[in-house]
């Protein structure tokens, strides 16, 4: 009966406020009863899951389960008749602490052994403590195998709770993956589930009251014996507490001052390289580049006035003028890399391209995509995504021994991503000198700059993939 109260609260609401979203928007915002409130969450799921917009339907679904809960627990609390049972805890015992020290081997291992016993309980729960210690890992397809498994043979051995527990990690993954679709539909198999255990649990709690009267008048004795020994003990927690949490807050405060002292001193050291390369670049464009250009022309207008003996000295001296020239493009291309003057004019996009048509040869083929930067965005940013792409790139040419490099820039509403992946050599991620000398601390530093984050990998022989995000400001 209880599962139809949303069903008709939903009947009463829309004919008043005929399906009107902002209306309840504002039901859900404004101080209307909970009961109302998880109704109009739950109209707006089924709207938003109707027009397909599924990430949206699956939030309101969130809202609309999370005051359920709620309510579900208030109603506990006013019957006094909440029973804590071992069988509740089963998902954060086995899943949720567990997985962190259990490692991936040793639950295959588990998993296999319980197998031969024909031991379907026992596989069901390594099965869900795979998907979790997977989900953890962001292996998406392999959690979602593992959880499908338990949700098997949770289902063959009529395991209720096991198999809501199965249900609720596969609408996270889908929602983690972007698949809203699949995760509201796992979310309302978790719903139905949730419902069957309510009714379960309802019978059980007739008999544990029996249990419970039985037990009052010898727990009464026990808890009378007990309560000088807690109030004494109390005196001493309440002092440790207090102590602890002084502890606590002198450390985060510490910690919080040393981390803002961090970001100020890079930032100022970023602000005062991008300084002196803008500095360096502009003199070697200004004035190298220049003096080179002339001591062309004037070489140029001195070849023409003398007499060459022979057709030998003539090539010396032309080849002296193909020096200086050869010279002067490559002055240029240095200041262009260390202060390209298109990506304050023209944007990112042409930049990288002008710099892969440096880079490019007959040992290496580049693919570029773009995408969001056809026009100009933001220096500072652009100028970081370019830095390290110089660095990444740097890096492929100096140690990849790559014969194909794709790099793609694409922007949307709420981030940037900046991807470089190669089919060179790759590395060992664990090896601390590599990343010292390949200058990943840097590139760390410049996108924790712009609050950021960067994802590497890589394996030996099997190449390395760079990929940056940056979220956009608002």
């Amino acid at each position: 009966m209880k599962s139809l109260i949303p069903f008709f609260l939903i009947l009463l609401i829309y004919p008043c406020f005929g399906q009107n979203i902002d209306s309840l928007k504002k039901l859900i915002s404004g101080k209307a009863p909970a009961e109302k409130k998880m109704a109009a969450n739950e109209a707006l799921a089924k709207l938003n899951e109707q027009n397909s917009d599924y990430r949206v339907a699956l939030l309101y679904y969130h809202a609309a389960q999370d005051i359920r809960d709620s309510l579900t627990a208030l109603q506990k609390a006013r019957d006094s008749t909440s029973v804590k049972y071992n069988i509740d805890l089963l998902g954060d015992v086995f899943g949720k602490i567990g997985q962190k020290a259990v490692t991936e081997q040793a639950l295959l291992n588990t998993i296999e052994t319980k197998r031969a016993l024909d031991d379907t309980l026992a596989m069901a729960i390594n099965y869900l403590n795979l998907g979790l210690l997977y989900e953890d890992q962001k292996h998406n397809a392999e959690a979602l195998a593992a959880l499908l498994q338990c949700l098997r043979y949770a289902r063959a051995i009529s395991y209720t709770d096991l198999q809501n527990s199965a249900t609720v990690e596969l609408s996270n993954l889908f929602q983690q993956t972007g698949d809203y679709r699949q995760a509201i539909t796992w979310f309302k198999k978790h719903q139905e589930l949730a419902a069957t255990l309510a009714k379960e649990n309802s019978s059980t709690k007739i008999a544990a009251l029996q249990t419970k009267y039985e037990n009052t008048q010898k727990e009464n004795r026990i808890l009378q014996q007990q309560f000088e020994i807690t109030r004494r003990n109390y005196w001493v927690a309440g002092i440790g507490i207090v102590l602890g949490l002084s502890l606590l807050l002198t450390y985060f405060y510490f910690k919080s001052n040393k981390l803002k002292q961090q970001n100020i001193a890079t930032t100022a050291i970023m602000e005062t390289e991008e300084k002196e390369r803008k500095r360096i670049a502009q003199d070697l464009h200004d004035s190298v580049s220049q003096l080179m250009m002339a001591a062309k022309i004037n070489l140029s207008l001195v070849g023409n006035e003398i007499p060459f003996s022979s057709d030998a000295q003539k090539k010396q001296f032309e080849k002296a003028i193909h020096l200086v020239d050869e010279g002067f493009k490559e002055v240029r291309t240095i200041s262009h890399n260390m202060m390209p003057q298109a990506l304050l004019e023209s944007g990112l996009a042409l930049v990288i391209k002008q710099f892969i048509e440096n880079i490019e040869n007959d040992a290496i083929k580049v693919n570029f995509l773009s995408k969001g930067f056809e026009d100009h965005f933001d220096d500072t940013i652009e100028t970081i995504l370019y830095r390290i792409l110089q660095e990444c790139v740097n890096n492929v040419l100096k140690h990849a021994k790559a014969s194909r490099l794709d790099i793609s820039v694409i922007r949307d509403d709420e981030n940037i991503s900046l991807t470089i992946e190669d089919n060179g050599s790759g590395f060992d991620l664990t090896d601390k000198q590599k990343y010292r000398g390949m200058g990943l601390k840097n590139l760390q530093n410049r996108v924790n700059f712009v609050k950021g984050k960067i994802e590497i990998d890589s394996h030996p022989g099997h190449g390395t993939l760079v990929s940056v995000y940056i979220p956009v400001k608002k």
